[in-house]
């Protein structure tokens, strides 16, 4: 019995792994703001993006207008 405790104790011990286990989490963690305020904003974000495509379209001679 006592020589699977030790083996046991050694692992529980092991602190090897655990930051890379944070930055996993932390990765994840920003992801998730990141899909959220995609969400949010994206729909604005678009507009303006096409609101200046338009710009850009008509100012270049030559370009048809959409």
């Amino acid at each position: 019995m006592r020589t699977l405790t030790l083996p046991c104790r050694r692992f529980l011990a092991d602190r090897r792994g655990a930051n890379l286990v944070e930055y996993i989490i932390l990765v994840g963690v920003v992801a998730l703001i990141a899909l959220a305020g995609f969400r949010f904003f994206g729909k604005s974000v678009r507009a303006k993006v096409d609101q200046q495509s338009v710009r850009v379209q008509t100012d270049i001679p030559g370009t048809p207008t959409p």
